[in-house]
């Protein structure tokens, strides 16, 4: 009777192991999101999946390794990037935070993607790749196809709507933004992101204010009209 190797025992094993690992993964999200990146432990992901600590460890390793593994995002952000530029340019910034609304609401994705944004505040190894995902992956993709100029920029002040609105919404759970539709939202948000993206910014490429002309940091000196001389044969002013 031929018996399987070790090789196919271990990747039986590793088959069977999955549902725990999936289950800690997801009870380590549900922490974060809670108590944010540096407020969970180990002990505290085991308190509430009701095993042992050191099953944690045996799997894991360490907390780093599976808030890690927490915070990993199933969003391929150039395919959404690609998605939100189908259409009209006019309508992009409605997309762009159509596409974030919906990915937040999905009770499939809904969990690693509020464990990333509340793991940002907390962690600059999560901010990192949040800056990595959201903003270069994809905002900044979709400016540099629809913005005139300063594609990152424009991008980090998308970003700096669309963040404290997950915050709010999600993990605060603020009672006007939770009872909002996703279509009010979609109306509302997607505005300042049209303008954003796509209005003019009141600074230049050079970093000037665009209609004063001062260097931004830089106090606005006002001009004034340069004195004249009296015309030959004009007395001055007596």
């Amino acid at each position: 009777m031929q018996t399987d190797g070790p090789a196919a025992e271990s990747a039986r094993s590793q088959q069977a192991d999955q549902p725990t690992r999936r289950m800690l993964i997801e009870v380590a999200r549900r922490e974060i999101s809670e108590h944010g990146y540096n407020g969970v432990s180990l002990r505290s992901i085991a308190r509430r999946a009701e095993v042992d600590p050191s099953l944690v460890r045996h799997y894991f390793g360490s907390k780093q390794n599976l808030l890690s593994h927490a915070v990993q995002l199933d969003l391929d952000a150039h395919e959404l990037a690609e998605e939100v530029l189908r259409g009209s340019p006019g309508a992009v910034g409605r997309r762009v935070v159509k596409a974030l609304l919906a990915y937040w609401d999905n009770p499939r994705t809904a969990p690693m993607s509020l464990a990333r944004v509340s793991g940002s505040l907390n962690s600059e190894e999560i901010a990192q790749l949040t800056r990595d995902d959201l903003i270069d992956a994809l905002l900044v993709t979709v400016a540099e196809k629809v913005s005139p100029d300063h594609p990152k920029l424009r991008a980090a002040l998308v970003v700096s709507q669309l963040i404290p609105l997950a915050l709010n919404r999600y993990l605060v759970s603020d009672p006007a933004l939770a009872a909002s539709t996703q279509q009010d939202l979609v109306r509302i948000f997607g505005r300042t992101a049209q303008r954003y993206l796509c209005e003019p910014l009141p600074v230049d490429a050079t970093g000037r204010d665009a209609v004063t002309g001062a260097q931004r940091g830089q106090p606005h000196r006002s001009r004034r009209p340069a004195s004249r001389s009296p015309r030959p044969g004009q007395d001055g002013p007596s």
